[in-house]
């Protein structure tokens, strides 16, 4: 969807006239609509794929071809206001994790942490332990990769495919699995110094919810996992509700809600102080609203919006009121013309 941006201060016309807020305005719904009813969608379906589209219509049956394509494009809208969250949560959760682990136990420390074993009479690791090993060995050999690729550019010689370079660089080629598998708890041992937690669970996460770090453990790791599985699904462009359980359009609502519910809480339970960053340009609460029936009406051209009378200048103003308590864009019509309006 194309946005406008516009001084509040600055339009004044017949059709809109608002004052003291900033507002996006987005393309009025008559030209969505004469747009989309343009578009040969025969033509559109092989560059998409044919059963990528047949998981949309499976899906939301009782939907013109328009609309399917139309939910399409709002899953492309919901990812791309959900993945800066989760790309937030992501670094959030690394750094919280690394920072305490390397200051107690050093750099690469991963290697001296100690872990409780799968099998103690057949001294068999966890596999939750070998995979963070693993993880971490596989972001040391990438970056000692891309470093011996410059190093080559230059004439350098290589560097050997043991070293093991700034570990800030090796935390940062990690992927989201790593720290899920660094919460697991066979990294969990009261009264034991060698392990990660309870150790660093108050330094690690500032604001966690229970008083028990057992109890804190069994409530945050299986958020991580369902994050992470999360991730997975709108890394690889899927429907992101799509699930064995979510059935319906109710479902795949809620479903998408309670993950956006997950994520603030991660955020929160690592730093107050990131969520409010994150709340400057409000971006939980759009992500929300993407995440709303309001929105996907609006992407599959069901949507006719608040109504709203320019001449009655209080109603305006109270309009002004709502949209700026609410902290969430709203779609609004005026004179028989739509627009996606948000206070800033």
């Amino acid at each position: 969807m194309s946005i406008i941006r516009y001084p509040m201060s600055q339009v004044k016309s017949r059709k809109l006239m608002l004052t003291g807020e900033y507002a996006k305005l987005a393309l009025n719904e008559n030209k969505r609509r004469k747009m989309k009813e343009s578009i040969r969608y025969e033509k559109v379906k092989p560059y998409v794929s044919g059963p990528r589209i047949g998981t949309y219509e499976n899906f939301f049956q009782e939907h013109s071809v328009e609309e399917i394509y139309g939910v399409y494009l709002w899953n492309k809208v919901l990812c791309g206001s959900i993945y800066p969250l989760l790309q937030a949560t992501e670094v959030a959760l690394r750094n919280a994790i690394n920072a305490p682990a390397e200051k107690e136990f050093g750099s690469y420390w991963y290697e001296a942490i100690e872990h409780n074993l799968r099998n103690k009479r057949r001294n068999t690791q966890d596999y939750n332990h070998t995979n963070l090993i693993n993880k971490f060995e596989l972001a040391r050999k990438n970056v000692v990769k891309k470093l011996n690729e410059s190093r080559k550019k230059a004439n350098l010689t290589a560097l050997p495919s043991t070293h093991q370079p700034d570990f800030n660089l090796v935390v940062a080629a990690t992927d989201f699995s790593t720290w899920e598998f660094a919460l697991h708890t066979c990294h969990y041992r009261v009264n034991n110094s060698n392990f990660l937690w309870p150790k660093l669970s108050k330094k690690a996460f500032k604001n966690w919810p229970t008083q028990s770090s057992s109890d804190f453990h069994k409530h945050i790791y299986p958020i991580v996992s369902e994050l992470r599985q999360f991730r997975n699904r709108l890394s690889h462009h899927e429907p992101l509700w799509k699930g064995i359980s979510v059935t319906t359009e109710e479902e795949a609502l809620k479903f998408l809600s309670n993950k956006i519910d997950k994520i603030e809480e991660l955020i929160r339970i690592i730093s107050s102080e990131k969520t409010q960053l994150l709340n400057l340009q409000n971006l939980i609460v759009k992500a929300r609203f993407t995440a709303s029936k309001e929105m996907l009406d609006q992407c599959r051209y069901r949507s006719k919006g608040k109504q709203i009378s320019i001449r009655k200048k209080k109603k305006l103003k109270q309009f002004l009121q709502e949209l700026k308590q609410k902290k969430s864009p709203m779609l609004v019509n005026v004179a028989g013309q739509s627009y996606l309006v948000e206070a800033i």
